[in-house]
């Protein structure tokens, strides 16, 4: 059985704006089957197992004093140790350090990457290390600073997002990892807050997801 560890932040997470309350301003998380880690278990079948960790609110390596505890860079060694032997990781972070309080480039955000893609190429356990998958989240909407948490992203978050699939490549080219850009996927994305995955596009990455992993770890 192949071992494959989705880390990622609420695009992972299945965070549903369908059912968001306007009253409690919350949103239920769509159900396992519908989100995009658990199509691709059930499509990938019995011969492999997806290990869901993932965060709403989660960033690269920034502390956030609103969403405390998000720290991919704090988390991802405890994750990847806990859950030896890994035979691939999966990485989509990127989104929320886009939030204007960061005051962060494209650049940046995509270093702090590939500080995290090294923590993940690792060995513990005496495992041998495992492959990584590095995955550019879809752009914003353009409209993003007139969504419901516009005030937190500000302007500048749309023409930042659209740098990080060039740079997220260079990334992945210079750690030896496959590579997968959302932006290339035309997701539909929500108009609640035009950053998070509609349920259609939690069954596009899915099948993107799949070919590759089939891959790059066939069983």
């Amino acid at each position: 059985m192949k071992h494959i560890l989705c880390f990622g932040d609420s695009n992972t997470w299945g965070y549903d704006t369908d059912t968001y309350d306007v009253t409690l301003g919350t949103v239920k998380r769509m159900p396992f089957e519908m989100r995009w880690p658990g199509i691709l278990q059930k499509s990938l079948g019995p011969k492999y197992r997806i290990i869901e960790n993932a965060l709403n609110g989660r960033t690269i390596m920034h502390d956030d004093p609103y969403f405390p505890h998000r720290n991919g860079r704090h988390s991802l060694e405890e994750t990847l140790d806990a859950n030896s032997p890994l035979d691939l990781v999966i990485i989509q972070l990127g989104v929320n350090e886009l939030k204007q309080m960061f005051n962060l480039t494209a650049g940046m955000i995509s270093y702090g990457m590939e500080k995290l893609i090294k923590i993940a190429l690792t060995s513990y356990n005496n495992y041998p290390v495992p492959k990584v998958l590095l995955i550019a989240p879809h752009p914003v909407s353009k409209e993003i600073v007139d969504g419901r948490l516009g005030f937190s992203y500000g302007s500048l978050a749309y023409s930042k997002s659209l740098e990080l699939a060039d740079l997220y490549k260079k990334v992945a080219e210079r750690c030896s990892c496959a590579f997968l850009d959302c932006g290339q996927l035309n997701f539909s994305l929500n108009t609640l807050d035009g950053f998070h995955y509609s349920r259609q596009d939690h069954e596009k990455l899915a099948g993107e997801v799949k070919d590759i992993v089939i891959e790059i770890i066939p069983t």
